[in-house]
């Protein structure tokens, strides 16, 4: 076996704790990151920040891979059901190292490590998921967890000594302590040991209930990348059974809301008044784009006011269209709100 392996990257502390484990060891490790609307989406806005920013901070050379149209067939039905809301945990990590096994030859590797700990997440990283995933994805005995190897079955990179197994660990549980310390053995900042993240958008009971109605709305066709960019950022409202409004909330959702371009979606703002970005995405006619100007004023500091200009159009930094934006009451506009605390079945 070769000395070169592919790591599955989270970008958390345990996936960098078992990078550096392994380089510690002259071996030489590919960290993939799997990116999709529900996890990593700032690294699939711009991979090239995260990239640069895991270089200075740890010395990882990270390839961000946008897995969002293998990860969305798993969303209609995964084999092996979903987590507490919309979270396929199981199948999509399956499916991920399904794809890294396809990566092995290409980068010349032999074996696939994770930064898994058993017990750390309560569906997929169970004792029996995790045997699960190791048998389904194909990567049987060259699926290495270096932070739980002692708890593990020894793995075939082990036995051939190409891996030093006296040198791997045992931890288990949610407990942090000891890869804070090891971290800080590896040298790296304690002001850059990454904190606990929310993990998948998935586990966000709004999120879901979003994404189930994207699912309900667009059956029998498959969603698209598109259309659930949409449902993780901003309030989303249904102007009919095609069409749908997404308003940012803040600045930042408006910098969001700007990059997302496709050819069904429609750019909207009120001219002249600070207020949020709105893009309008499917059946995009007057009498749609009426519905969104008006919804649009209602949340800008000219709410109320008559004669407002409604600019639209394909691209953000060019919208030449107008149309005046009528004056709606709160309560028709929320008419057309998702309503987020009643549950959609798929």
């Amino acid at each position: 076996m070769k000395k070169r392996c592919i790591a599955l990257y989270s970008g958390g502390l345990d996936s960098i704790l078992a990078v550096k484990i392994l380089m510690a060891q002259s071996i030489e490790v590919v960290p993939i990151y799997f990116t999709t609307p529900f996890f990593g989406f700032d690294a699939l806005r711009n991979p090239e920040y995260f990239q640069l920013d895991h270089e200075q901070k740890y010395g990882i050379s990270v390839q961000v891979i946008d897995f969002t149209e293998d990860f969305l067939p798993i969303l209609i039905e995964p084999a092996h059901g979903f987590g507490k809301h919309l979270n396929p945990c199981i199948d999509c990590k399956i499916a991920m190292l399904r794809k890294t096994m396809t990566l092995l030859d290409t980068v010349d590797a032999s074996f696939v490590i994770t930064g898994e700990v058993i017990g750390q997440r309560p569906m997929s990283q169970r004792r029996d998921s995790m045997n699960v995933i190791e048998k389904q994805s194909g990567l049987q005995n060259i699926l290495l967890r270096p932070l739980c190897a002692h708890s593990m079955q020894e793995t075939l990179p082990e036995k051939m000594g190409v891996v030093d197994r006296k040198a791997l660990m045992g931890l288990s549980g949610r407990g942090r302590k000891t890869q804070v310390t090891l971290a800080q053995n590896f040298g790296i900042d304690k002001k850059d040991i990454p904190t606990p993240a929310g993990g998948c958008l998935l586990t966000n009971e709004q999120i879901a209930l979003k994404v189930k109605d994207t699912i309900k709305r667009v059956a029998p066709n498959m969603i698209s990348k598109h259309d659930v960019l949409l449902d993780v950022v901003g309030r989303k409202f249904i102007l009919d059974r095609n069409t749908v409004l997404v308003v940012s909330r803040n600045d930042q959702e408006n910098k969001m809301l700007s990059t997302m371009k496709d050819p069904l979606n429609v750019f909207l703002r009120i001219n002249d008044i600070a207020g949020p970005l709105c893009v309008v995405r499917g059946n995009a006619n007057m009498e749609n784009l009426h519905k969104a100007a008006g919804i649009c004023l209602r949340y800008t500091k000219g709410k109320g006011k008559s004669g407002c200009l409604a600019l639209y159009g394909n691209n953000f930094q060019r919208m030449g269209t107008c149309l005046e934006a009528p004056v709606f009451s709160e309560e028709y506009c929320r008419s057309f709100q998702i309503d987020l605390h009643v549950k959609v079945s798929v």
